[in-house]
């Protein structure tokens, strides 16, 4: 007898293995500070890579104003101090963001792994009634033929 509520639940079991089977469930073995940090690793990578790229732009860019500047011992350090608080500030600024987006990620990752796991319970539960009844059939029918 097909019971309507296993198949429902079994599908959409399926669904959600289906869909978000690599990023989700895999993250749910991390405990939320490792997660972050392996996010804030590659966050604060990306950037670096992503400010020294474009520092390395903007002076082949503007190279005869930078050489302009080297001249000048004074203006370049006020230079280079510039970059570098940039940096700072940009680093910074991207860190705070990156943690906010990641910890927002990492409760609904969580949220939506709770109800996944909820829901192996259920059709756990519904497997076991089910196996229950058989059991409870078949030592029905034995006991008769005795």
């Amino acid at each position: 007898m097909l019971n309507n509520e296993k198949i429902i639940l079994m599908t959409k079991l399926s669904l959600y293995e289906q869909k978000n089977q690599k990023k989700e469930i895999k993250t749910g073995k991390y405990f939320k500070s490792d997660y972050m940090l392996i996010k804030m690793l590659g966050s604060f990578a990306s950037v670096t890579l992503g400010y020294l790229l474009c520092l390395v732009l903007w002076i082949i860019y503007s190279s005869e104003r930078v050489l302009s500047k080297m001249t000048t011992t004074g203006s370049f350090i006020g230079m280079v101090i510039m970059f570098v608080i940039l940096y700072i500030g940009l680093c910074t600024g991207y860190m705070i963001f990156s943690y906010a987006f990641f910890s927002h990620r990492f409760r609904k990752i969580r949220r939506n792994l709770k109800e996944y796991n909820g829901d192996l319970k259920t059709l756990h539960r519904i497997q076991e009634q089910e196996y229950d009844a058989i059991i409870d059939e078949l030592g029905e029918e034995g006991g008769e033929a005795k």
